[in-house]
């Protein structure tokens, strides 16, 4: 008969794939049994979707294989969907199969917020999985073919709604995507640069709210040289095909537009897990749910920290320790408090800001700093060669703008 203990684990972004890494490193004689939920076969590096979307890295190159990662340790891999949790029966039901758990770790983020706005999940495209990078990538590049082939310039126009770190590091992106392709592909089609307009629309004073007030000042004086048209104060309240409606009546044509305006926890998407009042589980200081402690949540699903990927990975941490302890017997468990390590934020080509220790930094150095801190955020060094790689070829080639189906 089995005695190891199970070890279930939904979700297989930065806090539930690094939750099984750390145990797989602390029991490396596979004395219990650790399953991984996932909807798909692969990690995803989420900071780097927006590079994706712009032609900067092609969509493997953000991808690692779960199986590949946990290859001889004590982790299963499970290519399937959670549907439900019985907390009585501890068993988690997916689309094809039950699992029985001695504990179980929600992990499984966040999904775009649309906000009730009326329009906007039918007209806009969105920046949270590899599809919808993908996507976007395809767009642009048959948007400015079409643009060229009828002369018109009002194609020419992308609107990024939401000011956060994801919504700044897309716009630059974008906005220079869609130059590059211009001055280097359609060369003799009589659009210039200076033709490329990209909007950034959200309701705060400025953008990146949630940072310090210097990388808010820098990041605004630097989106507005680069030529982006940053609106600030406005609140979007409809969407429709190539036209989007603010609260104060006034309306601006865009026929490319990205909603990035925010995110909400995806846990209620499964039944028997009650999320709190803003949807989030609500955990004790041990990472624990608050009525029971054999469940384990953290990241976007969890608490009331900050949505960042520093968040999950340190959480993660910590509830490797506090389940190694119960199995051992061990009844000190290790509170959570995180620890900023600092903030990084691009603004496209060359430049990037950071916060460290209280201190901003700017520009191509910092750019340099993000780069080499987001390299080795990946787990194996096989992935982190392919991204060097790629990054090396685009300093001297123009991106690439093959549509991938």
């Amino acid at each position: 008969m089995d005695t190891k203990k199970d070890i279930v684990i939904i979700g297989g972004g930065f806090g539930g794939v690094y939750t099984a890494l750390y145990l797989s490193k602390k029991f490396k004689n596979c004395d219990v049994n650790v399953t991984v939920i996932n909807r798909t076969n692969y990690f995803l590096f989420t900071p780097l979707l927006h590079e994706v979307a712009t032609g900067g890295l092609t969509p493997d190159s953000i991808t690692e294989s779960i199986r590949e990662v946990f290859r001889g340790t004590c982790v299963n891999i499970v290519e399937d969907i959670a549907i439900s949790v019985d907390s009585k029966e501890r068993t988690v039901t997916t689309t094809k199969s039950v699992f029985k758990y001695d504990y179980l770790v929600i992990g499984t983020g966040a999904e775009t917020n649309y906000f009730n706005t009326e329009g906007a999940k039918e007209h806009c495209f969105t920046l949270k999985n590899l599809e919808d990078a993908i996507s976007i990538r395809n767009h642009v590049i048959e948007t400015i073919d079409l643009a060229v082939n009828t002369n018109n310039k009002e194609l020419l126009v992308a609107t990024v709604v939401g000011a956060g770190p994801t919504g700044v590091e897309l716009c630059t992106e974008l906005h220079e995507f869609m130059q590059l392709i211009i001055t280097s592909y359609y060369r003799n089609s009589g659009f210039t640069r200076h033709d490329v307009r990209v909007n950034l629309i959200t309701t705060t004073p400025d953008v990146i709210s949630q940072f310090p007030q210097s990388m808010r000042d820098i990041a605004m004086v630097e989106l507005k040289k680069k030529g982006i048209n940053v609106i600030t104060n406005t609140l979007v309240t409809k969407v429709e095909p190539n036209l989007i409606s603010y609260k104060d009546g006034n309306t601006l044509k865009s026929h490319t537009i990205v909603w990035v305006a925010g995110v909400m926890p995806s846990v209620s998407r499964i039944t028997g897990i009650q999320p709190g009042v803003k949807g989030r589980i609500d955990t004790n200081e041990y990472l624990q749910h608050v009525s029971d402690t054999s469940i384990f949540a953290l990241g976007d699903s969890a608490g009331t920290h900050p949505m960042l990927a520093q968040v999950a990975v340190q959480q993660a941490n910590v509830v490797a320790n506090n389940i190694c302890n119960l199995i051992n017997g061990d009844t000190e468990l290790t509170k959570f408090e995180f620890k900023q390590k600092g903030l990084l934020i691009s603004i496209g080509q060359w430049y990037a800001i950071g916060n460290f220790f209280g201190f901003t930094f700017k520009g191509r150095i910092m750019w340099w700093v993000w780069r080499t801190v987001y390299l080795f955020n990946f787990m194996s060094w096989k992935k982190r060669f392919e991204i060097a790689y790629e990054w090396t070829v685009n300093l001297f080639y123009p991106r690439e703008i093959t549509r991938v189906k």
